[in-house]
């Protein structure tokens, strides 16, 4: 869940407020965020659950969510309006039963309180948040994590362009048939490698191949942790109108999973099977994101 190269080690509160976002993809609100930690403090994992649900069953999804590698301990931490913190504290206790709490935290707006007693950290009496970036967030950043302002700036990363879909709706009408699939890739990785954004024109061919195992496994197989496919692919995802969005949205998904943004690459694949029907690579990525396990930790699955 961590690449293991990122120095992502909790020393106090700070740090964990700090990573957090960088670690989940975006600045949570009304959810609960267990942060999973191994010996010495390091950053193993995170995981985000919505508010809303009951304490019971957010203690079972965190408890789920665990990452494979064992946990030493676990800080959890709820953001929202303070009527909401009783549910952390619940399920503080539920999860003690399986690791010590290192932190009890609740977050309202720039405010921080520790629930956790007898702890005598900086927020046991409340502390403001300092709004400078920790040194854990600015390493994290500078290794190319992002923390969008928001949950719903995270979706609108693979919400469909209907303006865009529109235009590359007349580009499929007009498609020639029989393109040259390999001289198609060629064009669209030099346009995107040259810094410009694909054509409607560049869009429909491709957009028609993907919907074939054999050109979405060729796709896939050229997959990195690149910048330039995370933006490709995420691109390609809102652009293509809906019934030819499964195959983009896998390969972003996959991306994002390749460069540890979790959160991103869940939304994009909750997008590929919602428009479905997805193939066997849909259906290998979704398993693979299911384990929660890290990019780092697998060793390349085959489609076939």
């Amino acid at each position: 869940m961590i690449d293991p190269s990122s120095e992502t080690i909790v020393r106090n509160p700070q740090d964990l407020l700090g990573a957090v976002p960088y670690l989940l993809g975006y600045h949570p609100g009304g959810e609960i965020v267990a942060v999973y930690l191994g010996a010495g403090q390091r950053i193993l994992g995170v995981a985000a659950e919505p508010v809303r649900f009951s304490a019971d069953a957010l203690s079972g999804h965190l408890l789920l969510r665990a990452p494979a590698e064992p946990c030493a301990e676990i800080a959890l931490i709820g953001y929202g309006p303070p009527p909401s913190r009783p549910v952390l504290a619940a399920i503080g206790r539920s999860l003690d039963l399986f690791w010590p709490l290192h932190a009890l935290l609740w977050v309202t707006g720039s405010r921080c309180v520790c629930l956790l007693d007898g702890c005598s950290c900086p927020a046991s009496r409340g502390m403001d948040i300092d709004p400078t970036p920790s040194p854990i967030a600015t390493r994290l950043a500078v290794a190319g994590k992002v923390a969008l302002p928001s949950r719903q700036a995270l979706d609108t990363l693979v919400a469909p362009d209907l303006v865009a879909q529109a235009e590359a709706e007349g580009a499929l009408a007009a498609l020639a048939p029989d393109g040259d699939v390999p001289e198609l890739f060629e064009d669209v990785l030099a346009t995107v490698l040259r810094g410009h954004r694909l054509t409607a024109g560049q869009l429909a061919p491709l957009s028609l191949a993907l919907t074939h195992p054999e050109v979405l496994e060729t796709a896939w197989d050229a997959m990195c942790a690149c910048m330039w496919q995370r933006d490709l692919w995420l691109d390609v995802t809102r652009r293509v109108p809906d019934r030819y969005v499964c195959g983009p949205a896998t390969l972003a998904a996959w991306c994002a999973w390749l460069r540890g943004e979790h959160a991103l690459a869940t939304v994009a694949c909750n997008r590929a099977v919602r428009e479905g029907p997805g193939g066997r690579l849909t259906r290998l990525v979704t398993s693979v994101m299911r384990t929660h396990a890290p990019a780092h930790r697998l060793r390349r699955p085959t489609s076939h």
